[in-house]
């Protein structure tokens, strides 16, 4: 019985191994072990191997008012085909990241009016998407892709003016639909005061919603398909603890998770179990004594796998596994101010990035339609009027002539015609 489970894993795994992303996804959600086989450090690196899956990190840097961003990976190793942005037309910055390899940036010019673009680094592609309306100061962008084949995805913008008058902070939340290709304002997103400011981090996106951690270390979970919002707490024993001097929050195994650092140098994993009770489950605690060795004890800003983290230096990133304390190392840039990292993974299949192609013509041909209906009446409506005017046209002249003629033969003044004809039309 045991060496027939044995057998029954490893051909899930030869198969899970061969599988495109999509149906990796599918996998995951239909079964728990699927789910934990798919998230092992030995599986992502054989599976980015046989399926050319680019799976990794886009860590950007602001130096000088210039954003820069360089591709981290410990699984894709060749150099040549790390994707990058040089292929954009302009300088760009990177605003949001999704796990299929779709990214949205906005160009570099500080001009008063941005420019904003879909991207697909593997495959070069780009797309300049409308712009949002730009009165208030973007605070935060994040993008979920709602469905690979055919593509469809929303873009979430949050923003705020300058200066609040409000007791209350609130962030105007607009979303841009790719079916529609067309943004839409929703309502305010109205806050507590010590919730006011969210985290810098780019969003976290577990099971088709948008989270943030707010400064009252609450969350901030935004429902990209209901285009809803909430807000619910962390766990109380780690928001009452002031032994924690660090929380990231962080996705793991496909579940919201919260990452916790102690004073005595342990970190502590917290798991979302129930998203709908808004229940936590401390996982597990991790030792980081590689790291302490190393001079470099901080918050993993994500998790690529079950038990890799990636761990943000000064002048590198580190992925730094819990079970064996391996650490492997990827350099960058020195003299850099700040650096935000966004996760990326992506197959190196061309894609239509205007996914609301169909849907956006249907409505061009019922609008050229609709204006040829406009211009057919418009004109029944001129000939009928030119029609009438003429008619009262021809009428009105021969009744001039008519009086002239009357009043000619009877030796009439002309101011007595003027009278007549006022006469005639008035009664």
């Amino acid at each position: 019985m045991e060496s027939s489970r044995d057998l029954s894993a490893d051909v899930i795994f030869e198969i899970l191994s061969r599988v495109s992303m999509e149906t990796l996804g599918r996998c995951r959600l239909v079964s728990k072990g699927c789910n934990k086989l798919s998230y092992e450090s030995a599986f992502m690196r054989l599976y980015c191997e046989r399926t050319r899956t680019i799976s990794g990190y886009f860590v950007q840097s602001l130096h000088r008012s210039n954003y820069s961003s360089t591709f981290a990976s410990i699984n894709n190793t060749n150099t040549t085909s790390m994707p990058s942005l040089d292929f954009m037309p302009e300088r760009v910055k990177i605003e949001a990241s999704t796990n299929q390899g779709i990214l949205v940036c906005v160009n570099q010019t500080y001009s008063r009016i941005p420019r904003y673009y879909v991207c697909k680094p593997c495959t070069k592609q780009w797309r300049l998407i409308p712009n949002p309306k730009t009165k208030y100061f973007t605070e935060r962008v994040a993008m979920l892709v709602l469905r690979v084949n055919p593509l469809h995805y929303k873009i979430v913008r949050l923003s705020q003016p300058k200066i609040s008058h409000k007791k209350a902070r609130f962030y105007r939340c607009e979303i841009f639909d790719s079916n529609s290709w067309a943004w839409k304002r929703l309502d305010e997103i109205n806050l507590p005061p010590n919730d006011e400011c969210l985290s810098s981090k780019p969003a976290v996106s577990t099971g088709g919603i948008l989270h943030w951690l707010t400064r009252g270390k609450n969350v901030l979970a935004f429902n990209v398909d209901k285009e809803n919002w909430t807000l619910f707490s962390l766990p109380k024993s780690v928001y009452q603890n002031h032994n924690y001097f660090g929380i990231e929050l962080v996705e793991h195994e496909g579940r919201l998770a919260l990452v916790c650092m102690e004073k005595d140098d342990c970190m502590n994993l917290w798991v979302l179990t129930n998203i709908n009770a808004k229940v936590w489950e401390k996982r597990q605690t991790m030792g980081i004594e590689a790291l302490k060795r190393n001079g470099r004890v901080s918050l993993p800003h994500w998790f690529y796998t079950a038990d890799i983290g990636l761990i943000l230096g000064y002048e590198e990133v580190m992925f730094y596994k819990f079970n064996n304390d391996n650490i492997n190392t990827v350099k960058l840039n020195k003299n850099i101010d700040f650096r935000w990292i966004f996760p990326f993974r992506s197959d190196l299949e061309p894609i239509n990035l205007k996914g609301g192609q169909i849907h956006e013509l249907s409505r061009s041909v019922q609008a050229i339609r609709t204006i040829q209906v406009s211009y057919k009446s418009i004109g029944e409506h001129l000939d009928r009027f030119l029609s009438w005017t003429q008619r009262a046209a021809f009428i009105f002249f021969l009744l001039i002539i008519l009086f002239t003629l009357l009043f000619y033969v009877l030796h009439l003044s002309p101011s007595c015609l003027l009278f007549f004809l006022l006469y005639y039309f008035m009664f």
